[in-house]
């Protein structure tokens, strides 16, 4: 009986997104994979999709465990539009928005609006697998209240979270990002070492490391590739096991800036002039 009057509420509601985002989804269905603990919700029309999010989870939830055990449940929605998912997340104008993660929530987008074309298993797999891994480190970083304070940096948020899904490949390489610090750092000489370069602390209003957001809604490219990019060199300079300290640090107490001072062994200010020389520098070319 509430099924069916969760049903004609949808009807009433006459496909208006903003409505439907404030109703209760009509299914729900739990699910365990390696212990974690989730609850996938989703609106009519959307059965065929929600299986695939529920069968994507088999790969996406051990991925995701790198980074934490995730003992609190998660919950994920699958929105019937983009404006919905831009309502239950806050954002407003964001076009290329898929999904918004947070402590124990998962806010996707129906894949079935995501355009004209079939979406592949394997882009579900790691779009959860992504959204996870964000949940993953809110969790292992803090309570339900104190990790919104650990002023985790965008870069190494989406950085870890693109990593751990695999999706590299949607960046491109570095050359793109040399691009936008010539752009920005005319003094970087086109990359010559032996000529001036961008020393640290150099930064500028909209860097994809250090101040993304001036650019985040317009050039999402940019930033989620050089996260994506910084990232990388994070784990190929200090190793996985130092950049682990940093989130089990921050579960211990500490802030973002102190826990990455202390395991990695210098400041993230540093590390990002450290990497925006790599990028300038071409050193990824050697």
């Amino acid at each position: 009986m509430v099924r069916a009057l969760a049903i004609a509420a949808l009807l009433a509601a006459s496909g208006c997104a903003a409505r439907l985002a404030s109703q209760a989804p009509v299914f729900t269905e739990d699910v365990v994979v390696d212990d974690v603990r989730l609850r996938v919700r989703w609106w009519a029309g959307d059965e065929r999709h929600a299986r695939r999010v529920i069968r994507s989870l088999e790969t996406a939830v051990p991925k995701a465990r790198r980074w934490g055990s995730m003992q609190a449940p998660i919950t994920i929605t699958i929105h019937p539009s983009h404006e919905a998912l831009e309502e239950a997340a806050g954002r407003r104008g964001y076009e290329w928005l898929r999904a918004w993660a947070r402590y124990q929530t998962v806010e996707l987008q129906s894949p079935r609006t995501w355009g004209l074309l079939s979406v592949p298993d394997r882009k579900i797999e790691e779009l959860v697998a992504h959204e996870l891994t964000h949940c993953a480190m809110y969790q292992a970083s803090g309570s339900d209240v104190t990790w919104m304070f650990k002023e985790i940096p965008r870069w190494f948020s989406e950085g870890i979270a693109t990593v751990t899904a695999g999706q590299g490949y949607r960046y491109g390489g570095l050359a793109a990002i040399k691009a936008f610090y010539q752009e920005k750092l005319p003094g970087s000489a086109g990359g010559e070492p032996g000529r001036r370069g961008p020393r640290m602390p150099v930064a500028f209003h909209g860097d994809p490391i250090i101040d993304p957001d001036p650019i985040y809604m317009e050039q999402s490219d940019v930033v989620y590739g050089a996260a994506h990019h910084a990232a990388e060199f994070l784990f190929a300079r200090y190793g996985e096991e130092r950049v682990r300290k940093v989130v089990e640090l921050m579960g211990k107490g500490q802030r973002f800036p102190a826990a990455f001072r202390e395991a990695i062994g210098i400041s993230d200010a540093e590390f990002a002039s450290d990497f925006r020389r790599y990028v300038v520098w071409e050193g990824w070319r050697r």
